[in-house]
């Protein structure tokens, strides 16, 4: 398949959310997936923490990127969760099919759920950035109702064998102080980049991968200006490899690719122990680079945030969804101690900062 691919919308569009929940109906669902059968070309099984979501699509990028990203499962092992990724031409009105407000009603593309057969519909949207993380939101729903796991959008490592997670919503540098640390630390380890799964062990909070190759925005550059021929010899979304260098920066284009690749093998882990987490912020009017928190306090800072939770990967929110992932943050806060971190200091500052409250 090609090395590079220029999506319809470069973005999400019609996501879910707690304004835009997106939720539809068994009878629905049925419909559509019975709908959606007579398009599916492939058909893939990925491995998410012990649990197999299943693809079917019918678009190249969408299949091809999806193989490259998971470790794949077995297909005798029948699915967990569903998403179908189709593209029908635009020929079905989703709008029809939502039971309530549509971010963006005037694109006829965006995403479906039904949380009792864990089944994702996603409508003429061949952006992967839409598949990746609902597919995310479906392990989550399982994990969180059936098995007590917690699902976190953010980043993690390790140095001298201590676990972090930098918590954060979406384009707050988890990327670039994620990486930070084992890149110039003899003894610093990266783990994921984009969630998280933790589970609880004996007083422990584990981190388990989730991705095994991951999609990074390529605009990790400006922090990492010898990530550039990498990333062009590697599969792009939304530019090409030829491409100008100032295509390369603004937050849109993607890459696919091996974090062995950037940093050594040995650098690599897939599970930390988890002992502090960070929740990352962008406050020009605030002083304080770091703060330590209570757990009470870090939960409320995440319930109360305009995404909340700093996660919009997931498909579902309904009271007794909140209030699990609130009992199960206060957990993880209650063994690994929150602190906020304000990202508008030096990369350097910030970095020295993660690695000094890590190692304590």
């Amino acid at each position: 398949m090609s090395s590079w691919h220029m999506t319809k919308f470069p973005g999400r569009v019609n996501y879910f959310s707690p304004k835009f929940p997106m939720r539809i109906s068994e009878d629905t669902r049925d419909e559509l997936v019975d709908y959606c059968k007579k398009y599916v070309r492939y058909v893939d099984n990925a491995y998410f923490n012990g649990l197999n979501i299943r693809l079917y699509t019918n678009i190249d990028h969408v299949y091809d990127f999806w193989r490259e990203n998971w470790w794949s499962y077995s297909h005798n092992v029948m699915p967990h969760g569903q998403v179908y990724t189709i593209d029908d031409g635009g020929k079905i009105n989703i709008r029809d099919y939502y039971d309530g407000p549509m971010k963006n009603p005037e694109i006829n593309a965006g995403g479906l759920y039904n949380t009792e057969t864990k089944t994702a519909i996603i409508l003429n949207q061949d952006y992967y950035g839409q598949t990746k993380p609902t597919a995310l939101g479906v392990a989550a729903d399982i994990f969180e109702d059936q098995f007590d796991i917690l699902s976190v959008h953010g980043a993690s490592g390790a140095i001298d064998g201590k676990g972090y997670l930098l918590i954060a919503p979406t384009n707050t540098g988890k990327t670039t102080h994620s990486y930070g640390p084992a890149i110039h630390y003899p003894s610093g380890e990266f783990h994921q980049d984009d969630w998280i799964f933790v589970e609880f062990e004996g007083g422990k909070a584990i981190g388990k991968a989730s991705e095994r190759q991951f999609y990074m925005r390529t605009n990790s550059i400006a922090n990492f200006p010898w990530l550039e021929e990498i990333f062009r010899q590697r599969k792009l979304e939304n530019v090409k490899p030829d491409a100008p260098r100032e295509d390369f920066l603004p937050s849109v284009p993607r890459v696919m690719i091996d974090p062995k690749e950037i940093l050594s093998p040995r650098k690599v882990v897939n599970e930390i122990r988890i002992n502090k987490c960070f929740l990352l912020e962008r406050n020009l009017e605030k002083n304080v680079v770091a703060r330590s928190l209570d757990p009470d306090e870090a939960v409320e800072i995440l319930l109360n945030a305009p995404e909340q939770f700093y996660n919009n990967y997931l498909t579902i929110y309904t009271e007794r969804k909140i209030r699990k992932r609130a009992e199960l943050f206060r957990k993880l806060f209650e063994i690994a101690e929150p602190y906020q971190i304000n990202i508008v200091a030096k990369v350097e500052t910030v970095r020295n900062i993660i690695v000094k409250i890590t190692k304590s």
